[in-house]
């Protein structure tokens, strides 16, 4: 039975980092109270889509990430509402340089 009260929508919050190696990207997507069935994750080389509810919440959101991925190699693990994604560069991430701050 559906509930009378509707979710509330919102983006979910994102971490994206890149493992000590330069090798994987690692993607933390704060999801709280919902289960994995509950969660529709598509990731794309540069970019994934993210729907997921709980009882009283609905996460939607498509991000942009830091560089090409393979995402025939990405593994996700929900742990009590937190996903989180590594899935490999396609070729390290040398695409960047350090920014001396003034």
């Amino acid at each position: 039975m559906e509930s009378a009260i509707p979710r509330l929508l919102k983006t979910p919050i994102l971490a994206m980092y890149h493992d000590d190696t330069h090798q994987h990207l690692i993607l933390e997507v704060e999801l709280p109270d919902v289960k994995s069935e509950n969660i529709t994750l598509l990731m794309h080389e540069n970019s994934f889509y993210i729907k997921a509810f709980s009882k009283t919440v609905e996460y939607l959101g498509s991000f942009f990430l830091d560089g090409p991925v393979d995402p025939e190699k990405a593994i996700a693990v929900n742990d009590s509402g937190m996903l989180t994604i590594k899935v490999p560069y396609k070729e390290g991430f040398t695409c960047a340089r350090y920014v001396p701050i003034e």
